[in-house]
């Protein structure tokens, strides 16, 4: 894949992610959906957030491990929805930037070698989990969907 396909994808990957934010009511944001069973919709947010962070300071530095430096989850969790959305957008734009960079072609990812947009992948697909959590919330609550996820996905995924 062309890296110019790869940076479409991740611009998708991002709308949607700050989509199903927007469409998250506030009264619900630090709520846990299913009471007993994963997590609350600030906590998805934050695990996004700071996966992102993660991955750019690894950039960074040319080696992405468990020491790599990022915002803690507990720390992030406790941002309120608008702040949520400023550091996904900025992050967003650091992450177009590797992704244009040339000269990045590699990177350590947990001590092997690994090509960056491989590594991206993995970035994509940590956040396309998160789509299918965020998904169950929003149907426990009866919150209307991403419009982005219904394109990428089909209009009839989502049909009652």
């Amino acid at each position: 894949m062309e890296e110019k396909d790869f940076l479409e994808n991740w611009r998708w990957c991002n709308k949607i992610t700050i989509e199903i934010l927007k469409n998250t009511p506030n009264n619900v944001y630090f709520s846990k959906p299913f009471k007993n069973r994963f997590k609350s919709f600030a906590w998805e947010f934050a695990c996004l957030l700071t996966t992102r962070e993660m991955y750019i300071n690894g950039f960074k530095n040319n080696n992405i491990n468990k020491n790599t430096k990022a915002t803690s989850n507990e720390e992030a969790e406790k941002f309120s929805k608008e702040q949520i959305i400023k550091e996904l957008e900025k992050t967003n734009k650091s992450i177009e930037k590797i992704i244009k960079d040339n000269k990045i072609k590699e990177i350590k990812f947990f001590g092997n070698k690994t090509s960056k947009l491989s590594c991206i992948s993995w970035l994509m697909q940590h956040e396309q989990l998160h789509f299918g959590k965020l998904m169950l919330y929003c149907a426990q609550l009866d919150i209307k969907q991403s419009n982005s996820l219904k394109i990428i996905w089909g209009e009839s995924s989502f049909k009652k």
